[in-house]
């Protein structure tokens, strides 16, 4: 895992933020924001889900196919998969 470095500067920031209670956004430490998550969301693909926390909207499609071992490994199976992402 990376390590991250603070300056002290940023290191008093959160330290006071959590004495007083305070997020950056304004929340109190233990507030939350509501999250909604719907599942089967885009019709053509296997599965799908959105979930919405705050400002952040995520959306996931899986699409799977069966399909047949190489010849060379006719006892394994093996496990494709790409990954397409669009952040606004």
């Amino acid at each position: 895992m990376a390590s991250v470095v603070l300056s002290e500067p940023e290191k008093l920031y959160i330290v006071h933020g959590v004495q007083e209670d305070l997020r950056v956004d304004g929340r109190g430490c233990e507030d939350y924001r509501c999250a909604e998550v719907e599942t089967d969301v885009v019709s053509n693909t296997s599965g799908s889900a959105r979930v919405k926390l705050g400002h952040t909207d995520i959306l996931v499609g899986v699409k799977a196919e069966m399909g047949t071992p190489k010849l060379e490994k006719p006892d394994e199976g093996y496990l494709e998969f790409f990954v397409d992402w669009l952040v606004y």
